[in-house]
């Protein structure tokens, strides 16, 4: 996620591929024909979707003024049905200055979910579903930063109209006593689950569970460290959301948090973050919303000495956006955020302006 810093970061997210099927030739042998048929129409099945984002944001936290232009984000997707309970899907990602290396983003196999079964299996590299983190700001809201994760695992579901359950598990980086960058404990000891419930079309609400809050996307590094420091043990962490569409107007609330906490080095650290947040649409083009989030220990990156953290995340933060659909595939979008409690107990403010294409 690209953005001011860590502490601001802005996100955008994903989609591309290409169609395309050949003609058939005649007098083709027998065998050859039924596989061009059947790839023709796997061919014929492809979805797919480009994102872009450009932004340019003004910012001054403590005292001190920053400002730039970014690619905030080019994001490719393609998905391929080759039957109605079997599907591929790659997903590509790049962020100026946070995922210029590795912009595999996604790769996994689905199996199920169709007229004919309810129960469904994802196995590859994927989004688990812990947290639901919607918004209609540029910005991402701090229980993404807190808990949204990307690992390579599996997992099993059930869904029908009105109830989603699943559960996963993938082999964690963060492991007790291992040093980073060092092969830990190869096996599959970390473990996910959720609900999410579908009452009615304008209301849905679901909580989740993580077995090792340290394995999120932003904690990651931070707790290969941790886990290196006396008194470190893996703490699970659990979230709830609620989201509300009444017409033009929608409301969404989540809160995340560890469970117990983590006890290191003589030190208390339990992160947890909440987002509060309501938009309406105001005509057929124009969304306004407002938000108010806060977080607790919340941190990007460890400098080595014990609970000594830098980059934090506003420990508050209140904030406006308009945006404005000038085009069915394209938006522009204007933000403005107030932080509290940042590094030192300072303030910061800042300004974005977003242009995105999607198609």
């Amino acid at each position: 996620m690209a953005g001011v810093s860590p502490a601001w970061k802005v996100c955008g997210l994903v989609l591309l591929a290409a169609c395309c099927a050949r003609a058939e030739k005649p007098e083709r042998p027998r065998g050859h024909e039924q596989v061009s048929g059947w790839t023709t129409n796997v061919l014929q099945s492809l979805e797919y979707g480009v994102l872009l984002e450009v932004e340019g944001f003004a910012a001054s936290t403590g005292g001190e003024s920053e400002s730039d232009l970014l690619l905030a984000t080019a994001a490719f997707d393609l998905e391929a049905s080759l039957a109605e309970w079997l599907s591929g899907h790659v997903g590509l990602l790049w962020e100026q200055y946070s995922r210029e290396t590795d912009n595999l983003d996604e790769a996994y196999v689905a199996v199920g979910s169709a007229e004919s079964t309810a129960f469904y299996f994802v196995g590859g590299r994927f989004y688990q579903p812990v947290g639901n983190f919607e918004t209609a700001f540029v910005s991402d809201p701090l229980t993404l930063e807190l808990a949204e994760m990307n690992k390579t695992g599996a997992m099993v579901g059930y869904g029908n109209g009105w109830v989603d359950l699943n559960a996963g598990t993938f082999n964690g980086s963060v492991k007790k006593g291992v040093p980073p960058g060092e092969d830990g404990d190869s096996t599959l000891s970390d473990f996910h689950a959720g609900i999410t419930f579908f009452p009615h079309e304008t209301v849905k609400f679901g909580a989740y569970w993580l077995s090792d809050l340290m394995e999120s996307w932003t904690f990651e590094k931070v707790g290969e460290e941790l886990a290196n420091l006396p008194g470190y043990d893996k703490d699970s962490a659990a979230g709830a959301f609620a989201n509300f569409y009444l017409g033009r107007c929608t409301f969404n609330a989540e809160y995340v948090s560890a469970l117990e906490g983590y006890d290191i080095a003589g030190g208390r650290y339990v992160p947890a973050a909440f987002n509060l947040e309501g938009s309406v649409k105001l005509g057929e083009r124009v969304v306004f919303g407002l938000k108010y989030e806060a977080s607790n220990d919340l941190y990007a990156t460890f400098d080595g000495a014990v609970l000594a953290f830098g980059d934090k995340f506003p420990g508050e933060a209140a904030g406006a956006v308009v945006s404005y659909a000038f085009h069915e595939n394209a938006t522009v979008a204007v933000e403005y955020l107030h932080a509290e409690k940042l590094d030192d107990g300072a303030r910061g403010d800042l300004a974005t302006v977003q242009l995105a294409l999607a198609f």
